[in-house]
Formats: structure tokens, C-alpha cells, sequence
């Protein structure tokens, strides 16, 4: 499968921002399933099929391209960003449920210098790498009116001008219609979102632990 795109991405105007001259972003994306092919609409993907599309094992590349799509005014850079992602799912014999493998690995340029933070008006996109991987299995036993599946998830956001941040999580789907309606509860540990999108040199964040109900209900 693949899908080539052209977009607006980042648009300035009135000396504000970095890309004056209306510069275009081009992105693509190529996956190629080794098992059976993945049904989705357009370019959307899934992380799980829970089962339903059988064995799937699906290994992508992207790409996306900007000139003048990040920074500042003053401190302007081109935007480039690859990645590569690979899903395996695989239903075990013998009505044993389903197992379910996720990794990503992103990595963005955005050559802009440290002095662009200190611009009001700067786009200061990440600039580094950034890698996550979870494992997740649906029991096959329908309890009441849906099947739970624990999981397990790690991230690692590498900012090229700052800290390291990371998050451990752990919880449980109860998917009672696959992404239609379930209900997650997961725990959470890291300073992923105490530093949050602030990519600045010195950006200080406490680890921290929490815990977290959801609901998703889609008609």
C-alpha cells in the first residue's frame, strides 16, 4: 500500500514565522504486508484488528519534507521527517486469543538553534528521535458483553536541544465493540507529560504516577 500527499503544513505571513514564501509540504508512506493485507480507508492504519483480519505482519516507511517548515522568522529551517513502524498480530490456535505487536521509531530534523525558543513567534517542532513498542493480548473468553486485553507500552522522546523523557504504562481494554466502544484503565509512569512539548535546553520535569480511566465510544 502506499499514498503521496502534498499539503500546506506550516503556513506565515507578515514576517511571522518561518515560511514566507508559502512553501509546500510533501509527505509519502509505503507498507507492504507480508501476511494478510490490511482493509483500511485511504491512508488511515490500525494498531490492532483484535483478530478480525487475521495474521497480519505489516512493516512501513514514511517520509515528509517542508522547506522553511519550522523555526522562527529570525531562525528558519527546513523540516524533514522519516519513519518506520511494523504491527504483528497474530491469532493463536485453538480459540487462545490474540497477540498484538507494536514498535515505531520517528526521527525529525529541524535545524532551527537553541535561539529560536526565545522568538514568540517561533514553530518550534521536535527535533530528535523518538522509538515506542507495546505488546497487547485479547482473552478469548467473552466476559458479560466484551473481552479484556492487558497491555503493556514503553515511549522514549530523544529532543536533539533537550532532556530525555520517557513513560512506562500499563493497564487493561475491556473492548466491548472493537474501537466502536471499550473501556481502558492503565497506569502511567514518567515525565512524558511533565515536560511536555517544550523541546528548550534545561526543561525540567518530575516523574510522576498516574493513574487514568477511559471511555470510547465511537457512532
Amino acid at each position: 500500500q502506499y499514498s503521496v500527499g502534498v499539503f500546506a503544513g506550516l503556513r506565515s505571513r507578515n514576517n511571522v514565522g518561518p515560511n514566507q514564501n508559502g512553501n509546500v509540504m510533501v509527505a509519502g508512506r509505503l507498507t507492504y504486508n507480508f501476511l494478510n493485507p490490511e482493509n483500511n480507508p485511504g491512508y488511515y492504519t490500525s494498531g490492532t484488528y483484535y483478530g478480525k483480519a487475521g495474521d497480519i505482519l505489516a512493516v512501513a516507511v514514511g517520509a515528509s519534507h517542508q522547506k522553511d517548515g519550522a523555526g522562527s522568522f529570525a531562525n528558519r529551517s527546513d523540516f524533514t521527517g522519516i519513519v518506520g513502524d511494523v504491527l504483528f498480530e497474530k491469532v493463536m490456535p485453538d480459540n487462545m486469543g490474540v497477540f498484538t505487536m507494536n514498535g515505531e521509531y520517528k526521527r525529525f530534523w529541524a535545524d532551527y538553534g537553541t535561539a529560536a525558543f526565545a522568538d514568540p513567534d517561533c514553530f518550534c517542532i521536535f527535533d530528535g528521535q523518538s522509538w515506542t513498542v507495546s505488546g497487547l493480548y485479547l482473552i478469548p473468553h467473552k466476559i458479560w458483553i466484551g473481552q479484556f486485553q492487558p497491555y503493556g507500552r514503553f515511549t522514549s522522546v530523544q529532543p536533539s536541544t533537550s532532556t530525555n523523557r520517557e513513560e512506562i504504562e500499563g493497564g487493561v481494554n475491556y473492548v466491548i465493540d472493537g474501537f466502536n466502544a471499550r473501556v481502558s484503565a492503565y497506569y502511567q509512569h514518567g515525565d512524558l507529560f511533565t515536560k511536555g512539548l517544550n523541546y528548550a535546553p534545561g526543561v525540567l520535569g518530575e516523574k510522576v504516577d498516574v493513574f487514568k480511566l477511559s471511555f470510547q465510544l465511537q457512532i
